[in-house]
């Protein structure tokens, strides 16, 4: 901590939580001041942190600054955060070389520095290396705080944010400290002075363990690279740090160690984490394949990590990807049966079982590639891809049926399993064995007791299509089912005769496209033509999505939309049932149809084709009692629709506060449990309408209605408006919406009007809620979090 003259400094400890460092700022702030609102600026240094960390530590800074009652623009902190930079040469040359010439007219030796100078050399791997260089020399490579140093070493620059607890070093040192109050001058004493320059020492607040770890990822790098040498590899050393029991069976910091020796061999680099690039396996495996061009060690450093993991399966999994990559496909078979063996309605595992297989198959058609094609030598590859697709369909049924359903993932699943029924049975290449299968002399030969039943099991792909997600809704079974060969028994196929099987194929195959594809429904929806009475309930369903009517999102676009949204509603309200309370909508239909009439009267008051309210309000009855079984979207319209209206009679409005303040319960659930993973800086609340002056369907104001008047402002200044709520206060935007009346208590903002439970809103803007307990109005915005609050003000 230093004291400038208009300023007050410190620097931050990472590994300290932001709510302890908020604590520890405010109380540096107001040191020996009198007076809150004039203290000096606190600037806090923050060293190579994540976005999420500052974020977490600006949060609490503002919520402390909020609870003290500092005058609202008063300049209270300023973080400033150093990271290391990919691109030196673009940044100015001159500002670390200041900092560090100003500590040397301190008094201070740069050097004992590390942090600054690295600074100051621009993370230069010349510097690095000869730092390092002179830092190892006289070093004792056979002492065991060597071979402590190594161990950390390969951690830290393979694992990002790892550390060795100090109770590890101590039991690796094998010290014996009777007397707690010299452990740490104990173990400081018997490090070399190697390891005393190098080594960070860390606490943790919550556990109080003290651990260890290199000061930089770029020193640890360069000394794991020096101290291994040409003597020894990365993936030796990974095998000795594997067979030191002394660390794995020591109980303090047990589960951190561990977690961080998985990572080393698990994790696979990401840039959408935060890496530098994407990885095929963990860094360090990658390292091992490619650098050391070893494949063989790599493998057997997984294997050795599946024992000393207990078997865990997840490592066997590992080993199958390595493995297969590898064209060592029997093996990876093995392996994968050996996890499947513990797991085996594990959605990963299944999907890389699918992998081997298709991998497999692909190299089973590379080695038939030159000869002439028959039913009995392609046999094998036939069988091959159909385990693949198997394994996909299986893979893709445990993911739906959990809870943790993963888009993206459920997406690459479906992509592979399409790709290789595709590639087997349909478009295939000239040159592909399987084309073969579908001329008349191989479909005679398929007849025959002696062809291979896997060949003839080839034509029983129907299981094998991608069926209809189960999102899609209830309509999805009245797909019409393709009767290829594999519906009819042994006995029914060998009487049936196709004479131009490829063809025939070609022909079902474009029955079934057509419900998927666009040109069917184009023509459909020409331009000037009505929409024929006469279509499936899955047609419709297929126009209904194709003209953005299926989901919430694509809906509410239609409101931009000004010369087409009104006419593309009505087309895709025309295609509903007449009725569609005795039509038994399923719950995404009714998301739908509710929006739609909604979306349409925003863009067209006056339309004929709207529906009343009360008429929607009915229509939501039939959302699940169970609110859990509800969808936002479904949640999101309860709030909406339900909000009371001023003419409603005292209970009326109790009864939809009741209906309200249940789903805005469920919202907040939801979103809570979808934005656990989400770091704040994303954590973004996106306000879908305003509560309006008018009655009905005229009370909810779409934010799109506000763009001419706000398109004047730039982005950020648009945003900043809205988040403040200066922009509810310009006359055109005041008169169209509704202002509510309600109170605050101890920072909390309550909506007057609900007499069993207290209402409690959100505030978009905090520091716009009054710090003492005030009667206030405000404008109400629905969100997929709930109600919010908007443009507080207290009343006078």
């Amino acid at each position: 901590m230093h004291f400038l003259q208009n300023l007050r400094c410190a620097v931050v400890k990472p590994l300290h939580s932001a709510t302890v460092v908020a604590q520890h700022a405010v109380e540096l702030r107001q040191y020996e001041e009198t007076d809150p609102q004039r203290c000096l600026p606190v600037l806090l240094l923050i060293e190579n942190s994540d976005k999420e960390y500052l974020d977490d530590l600006r949060n609490e800074l503002e919520v402390a600054i909020n609870s003290k009652q500092i005058q609202y623009g008063t300049l209270c902190f300023i973080l400033l955060s150093c990271r290391r930079s990919h691109d030196p040469e673009a940044r100015c040359r001159d500002s670390p070389l200041k900092n560090v010439a100003e500590l040397e007219e301190l008094g201070y030796e740069p050097d004992f520095i590390l942090t600054f100078v690295l600074m100051s050399q621009e993370f230069s791997g010349d510097y690095v290396r000869g730092f390092v260089e002179h830092l190892l020399q006289d070093i004792d490579h056979r002492s065991v705080v060597t071979r402590f140093i190594h161990y950390v070493a390969l951690l830290n620059t393979y694992v990002q944010n790892s550390f060795i607890s100090q109770s590890h070093c101590e039991a690796l040192l094998d010290l014996t400290i009777r007397l707690e109050k010299f452990r740490q001058h104990t173990f400081e004493k018997s490090l070399s002075d190697q390891a005393k320059l190098v080594f960070l020492h860390l606490r943790d607040e919550k556990t109080h363990i003290k651990s260890i770890r290199i000061i930089h990822p770029l020193v640890a790098k360069e000394i794991l690279q020096q101290l291994c040498g040409t003597q020894q590899t990365q993936s030796t050393l990974a095998m000795n740090l594997l067979f030191e029991n002394v660390l794995f069976e020591h109980r303090f910091g047990r589960e951190e160690y561990l977690t961080f020796l998985r990572q080393l061999f698990l994790r696979q680099a990401r840039i959408s984490k935060g890496d530098e690039y994407d990885s095929l396996f963990s860094p360090l495996i990658d390292h091992v394949r490619e650098n050391e061009k070893s494949p063989d060690t790599a493998i057997e450093v997984l294997k050795e990590a599946f024992e000393c993991f207990h078997k865990d399966p997840f490592f066997a999994q590992q080993l199958a990807r390595l493995l297969y990559t590898h064209e060592k496909f029997k093996e990876a078979k093995h392996w994968l049966e050996t996890a499947a063996k513990q797991l085996p309605n594990n959605s990963y595992i299944l999907n890389t079982k699918g992998q081997v297989y298709r991998k497999w198959f692909q190299a089973k058609c590379k080695a038939i590639d030159n000869i002439l094609k028959t039913p009995q030598n392609t046999a094998d590859a036939v069988e091959t891809a159909l385990k693949s697709l198997e394994c996909f369909r299986e893979s893709h049924r445990v993911m739906t049926s959990c809870g943790s359903f993963k888009f993206e993932y459920s997406i690459n699943i479906w992509f592979h399993h399409i790709n290789m029924t595709l590639c087997c049975f349909w478009g295939v290449p000239r040159r592909s064995p399987y084309r073969h299968f579908f001329k008349p002399s191989c479909l005679k030969n398929s007849r025959c007791q002696s062809s291979p039943e896997c060949i003839i099991s080839a034509f029983k792909f129907q299981k094998f299509l991608p069926k209809p997600s189960p999102r899609l809704g209830r309509s999805a079974p009245s797909l019409p089912r393709i009767h290829l060969f594999g519906d009819f028994p042994m006995t029914c196929l060998k009487q049936k005769r196709v004479h131009h099987p490829l063809t025939w194929l070609a022909k079902k195959f474009s029955v079934y496209g057509k419900y998927f594809s666009e040109a069917c429904s184009t023509a459909l929806l020409q331009q000037g033509k009505s929409i024929p009475a006469k279509l499936t309930p899955f047609q419709k369903r297929m126009i209904i999505y194709q003209l953005g009517g299926g989901n919430f999102i694509s809906i509410l676009s239609k409101l931009t939309d000004q010369s087409n949204g009104v006419r593309h509603l009505e087309d895709i309200l025309s295609l509903y049932p007449s009725n569609p309370i005795q039509a038994k909508f399923g719950q995404r239909d009714i998301i739908n149809y509710i929006v739609s009439h909604i979306s349409l009267y925003c863009l067209s008051s006056q339309n004929a084709k709207v529906a009343p309210l009360k008429d929607l309000q009915a229509l939501c009855r039939q959302f699940p009692s169970d609110k859990k079984r509800c969808l936002p979207s479904a949640l999101f319209l309860l709030t909406l629709l339900h909000w009371p209206e001023d003419h409603d009679s005292a209970c009326e409005k109790e009864s939809k506060y009741e209906t309200v303040q249940s789903a805005v319960e469920h919202l907040e659930k939801g979103y809570w449990t979808k934005m656990k993973d989400i770091p704040q800086r994303k954590r973004r609340i996106y306000t879908h309408f305003f509560l309006g002056n008018g009655t009905g369907l005229d009370k909810f104001v779409h934010k799109t209605k506000f763009q001419r008047i706000t398109n004047r402002f730039s982005v950020s200044e648009k945003r900043m408006k809205w988040l403040r709520g200066e922009a509810l206060k310009m006359p055109e935007i005041t008169e169209m919406l509704k202002r509510v009346s309600g109170w605050t208590e101890d920072g909390v903002v309550y909506l007057e009007g609900p007499q069993k439970k207290k209402f409690s809103i959100l505030p978009i803007y905090v520091p716009s809620v009054p710090h003492s307990n005030e009667n206030i109005t405000f404008n109400v915005g629905f969100t997929f979090r709930g109600p919010v609050a908007y443009n507080i003000i207290v009343n006078e």
